[in-house]
């Protein structure tokens, strides 16, 4: 699929994107969460201007954040679901994606 199709996808939460799934069905799936991953990495190599897609990048990085906050948060009743026991992990992976994203456009 397309990186910036897949940004996309994610910033609307669109059916099926990983973002979608995490925040809307409580499911961490590692496939989505590999090709929003790449999908950054992808975009963050390509001559394209960086606000472009930097309000996305940054949409989806906050939101995921604040679903494993609110995941862990015992106040809450937002569980994600699949949430592999490396989360801190896929965590870092996505940090690094998105550091290397605006560090490479600016």
């Amino acid at each position: 699929m397309d990186a910036e199709q897949v940004l996309q996808d994610n910033f609307e939460k669109k059916n099926n994107s990983f973002l979608y799934l995490l925040h809307e069905k409580s499911l961490f799936d590692k496939e989505k969460f590999r090709q929003l991953h790449d999908a950054i990495r992808s975009v963050a190599e390509k001559e394209v201007e960086i606000s472009r897609n930097a309000q996305k990048i940054a949409f989806i990085y906050g939101t995921v954040l604040k679903c494993f906050l609110y995941h862990f948060d015992k106040n809450d009743k937002f569980k994600i679901t699949n949430l592999p026991e490396n989360y801190n992990k896929m965590i870092e992976f996505l940090d690094k994606s998105v550091e290397y994203y605006f560090t490479t456009r600016i």
